[in-house]
């Protein structure tokens, strides 16, 4: 089957079940628990989502969150650079997002064809047992998130039954919202509850202060994560999507009619990209968003077959899980094209286009010291999932996307 026809099927069948043979994909309603393991996929809409996760996050259980650790997978010998599809075989493509603001809004889909030679920054390490780690920049967002770009990111509060935790994420729809895959399932069949995602988060004064309203929040009414990290802790498919209630608890409308939303790529590898999210982990307090900007550095196969992570500079902690990679990160308004005539760094000026999620960190024989010579844990790199679109592999991020997006349409 090719991947349009499959995308085609899978927006058709919005509350239906899927056979295994289309996708291994897992899908879960908000509140009430409800949860499948393949071959199908199970939605329930909960109309009062967003009132029933605000009941829950009173403003002391919201301080008390705990940043969501981040996926650690010690390093095995030859798996840097794992064996699947090259991206260079893959077909590029992009969709394009709409800015806060925004008026009517017409999808536009752009194809660039494969990949030509992906361009390299530097001598990137051969062996990822040595390093060294890749360059990277990382500057603090303040002030008023709610008037740009910046309104599209934050903070998803949510609960598993070891506690509660804080990750990060993105608004990529009308009412769709991407995150990592252990921000929405714990990597052994059991889903999140009591999700609560407030976009424009920003608290001036963390430790004692109110946090700034940004938008107001929403609760989440369905969500969908492949099965290879719901059932079996993969971090090389660690991303999830999540359907938003229609309402928040401040404006009674669609979250990306209030925030817009960002675009999403897929199959462009070795670019350059920006990163966003809320790191609460030290020595971050999760109180403002932190931005870095780094290479695609290298990749590695953090489990053995399927799809290969990829590696940059970044040294975010335990909150920022979910935040996006993006590539084509623009200015609203005037921003004006590249001259270099290549579609391998920025598939346009209709960007920002989100391309991965701030997933996972590798370690070598220790994964809770800080790094040394011989153990500990590269804290000054991240890992995300490829995001892709291949027809050969049912559980690649434009598949996990397709059902949200479909199922939101409908919402």
């Amino acid at each position: 089957m090719s991947k349009l026809s499959k995308l085609s099927k899978l927006a058709a069948g919005v509350a239906m079940t899927l056979a295994v043979a289309e996708s291994p994909l897992i899908g879960q309603g908000g509140g009430q628990q409800t949860q499948t393991t393949p071959p199908s996929i199970e939605f329930q809409r909960q109309s009062d989502a967003t009132t029933v996760a605000l009941e829950y996050w009173t403003p002391q259980r919201m301080a008390s969150a705990q940043a969501m650790p981040l996926p650690m997978k010690v390093l095995q010998p030859g798996n840097g650079n794992g064996q699947q599809r090259r991206m260079s075989d893959l077909e590029r493509g992009a969709v394009n997002g709409l800015p806060p603001g925004g008026g009517p809004y017409v999808e536009q889909k752009t194809s660039f064809g494969v990949l030509a030679a992906p361009q390299t920054f530097g001598a990137a390490p051969t062996d990822p047992l040595n390093g060294p780690y890749g360059p990277f920049q990382r500057w603090t967002m303040e002030g008023n998130y709610t008037p740009s770009w910046r309104a599209i990111h934050g903070k998803l509060f949510f609960s598993l039954p070891v506690g509660n935790f804080v990750c990060s994420a993105t608004v990529i729809g009308r009412s769709t919202v991407a995150t990592a895959g252990h921000c929405n399932s714990d990597g052994a069949g059991t889903f999140a509850t009591n999700r609560l995602f407030c976009p424009s988060y920003y608290n001036p004064t963390p430790l004692t202060g109110a946090p700034f309203p940004g938008r107001g929040c929403w609760g989440v009414t369905t969500s969908v994560v492949g099965g290879p990290w719901h059932n079996g802790g993969d971090p090389d498919y660690d991303y999830a999507c999540l359907v938003m209630n229609t309402t928040g608890d401040t404006v009674a409308n669609k979250i990306g009619n209030v925030t817009g939303w960002a675009g999403r790529a897929w199959n462009f590898t070795d670019v350059p990209e920006m990163v966003f999210g809320y790191p609460q982990a030290a020595p971050f307090h999760g109180n403002t968003i932190q931005q870095v900007a780094g290479p695609d550095w290298y990749s590695w196969d953090a489990t053995a077959g399927g799809q290969v992570s990829k590696i940059m500079g970044n040294d975010l902690t335990g909150g920022a899980s979910g935040g996006g990679w993006f590539i084509g990160w623009r200015a609203p308004t005037d921003e004006i094209a590249d001259t270099d005539g290549s579609n391998n760094t920025d598939p346009g000026t209709a960007g920002p286009f989100i391309n991965g999620v701030n997933s996972h960190k590798r370690c070598r024989t220790n994964c809770n010291t800080p790094p040394t010579a011989t153990a500990g844990v590269f804290w000054q790199e991240m890992s995300s999932p490829p995001f892709r679109s291949d027809a050969n592999d049912a559980s690649d991020s434009e598949d996990v996307f397709a059902i949200c997006l479909a199922h939101a349409n409908n919402n």
